[in-house]
């Protein structure tokens, strides 16, 4: 065989070998799933978000220096333990003041005998003079007199008397402000949760409701989010499958425990409380997702995985090409959905990735 000869042919091989090659390589690898005969659900989609039952930012009822605090962010507390040590130095004084001043008060009180024998003095002399009267010793007009002096003489005893009981409560009461103020010179979580913010640490002075601490609920409320248009017969007690961003695909079965009946007036959705099952240290807040929450069933309905529609139609496989085929939707879950009309029977295989590169006759790769 000559030189030239054997050139020529090797060139036309390579060339058929990049033909091929070429051919093949342009064809996107895709994988498929079939459609299978099997439980339709309809199912409403929300977006799910976890927070706490209650977020509560915890202020000073008193003035002080901040003497004690340990507290971290993040840091666990439980209902009853103590957050801050204000110092009670102040309302030790005052309290002390009041007592001294309540104590000789009382005692000047019980020591007023002038008051007592002025009062009694005038019952005699009064009487004495309702006795003089009746005998025809005195006038009656200066018996009037007599009896107007004592009244007002009495009624000004009986309010220095009210006034004085007055002034006494008036000390008692301040005195177990004192008291209230100094017990709360120890500031004490009000429910169980975690540290999120701390505004003010020992050596500080804070005044009356300066912030210390934020503190968020121990509880959490694993929130849906529904649209207007979704919101139609969803109602305690519905089962619901959950999605969490951070865990990516694990799905998390639910139920619909409470249904607010009032919309957000900002987006208008509609909100729903969900009961998760998932363990507690997984469910943390701030955690993201979607949920379907299924309203219906349908059975033996033919169900295609939600991957595989795009604007309305599916890639059925045919050989080594794919067809696009228009499909009527149904019932739809977070997964799956019902396909209620078009050319797509019981088995095909429909493209479940790299759809936005296909289109109606495009040669394709089968993942395996």
């Amino acid at each position: 065989m000559k030189p030239a000869f054997k050139l020529a042919l090797a060139a036309a091989v390579l060339g058929g070998v990049a033909l091929v090659g070429g051919r093949y390589a342009n064809r996107p690898e895709i994988s498929f799933a079939p459609v299978t005969r099997d439980v339709a659900v309809d199912a409403v989609p929300a977006a799910v978000k976890v927070e706490p039952e209650f977020q509560v930012t915890i202020t000073s009822d008193v003035t002080g220096l901040v003497k004690k605090s340990n507290l971290k962010l993040g840091q666990v507390v439980r209902e009853g333990d103590v957050l801050f040590e204000i110092d009670p130095g102040a309302y030790v004084i005052e309290l002390r003041r009041l007592e001294e001043q309540l104590a000789n008060t009382q005692a000047q009180f019980a020591l007023d005998f002038e008051q007592r024998s002025a009062l009694e003095r005038r019952k005699e002399d009064l009487a004495n003079f309702e006795r003089r009267a009746r005998e025809g010793d005195y006038p009656e007009l200066e018996l009037k007199r007599r009896r107007e002096e004592f009244r007002i003489f009495s009624e000004q005893q009986e309010k220095d008397r009210l006034a004085r009981e007055q002034n006494i409560a008036s000390l008692r009461h301040s005195i177990q402000l004192q008291k209230d103020s100094i017990t709360l010179c120890v500031v004490k979580a009000p429910a169980s949760g975690t540290i999120t913010e701390i505004f003010v640490q020992p050596g500080e002075v804070v005044a009356v409701r300066a912030a210390l601490v934020r503190l968020y609920s121990e509880s959490l409320l694993v929130e849906a989010r529904i649209n207007e248009e979704d919101f139609s017969g969803v109602r305690p007690g519905l089962e619901a499958s959950v999605r969490f961003l951070a865990y990516g695909p694990e799905l998390y079965s639910a139920k619909v425990v409470k249904v607010l009946p009032n919309a957000d007036p900002q987006n208008q959705q509609y909100r729903a409380y969900l009961e998760v099952s998932i363990a507690s240290e997984r469910l943390i807040p701030g955690l993201s997702g979607e949920a379907s929450i299924i309203r219906n069933r349908r059975q033996a309905a033919l169900v295609a995985p939600r991957s595989a529609l795009k604007d309305g139609a599916v890639y059925v496989l045919d050989g080594d090409v794919v067809r696009r085929r228009p499909v009527e939707v149904g019932f739809r879950s977070l997964t799956a959905f019902e396909i209620t009309g078009g050319e797509v029977p019981e088995g095909a295989r429909l493209a479940v990735s790299g759809l936005d590169s296909l289109s109606d006759g495009r040669r394709v790769s089968v993942a395996r």
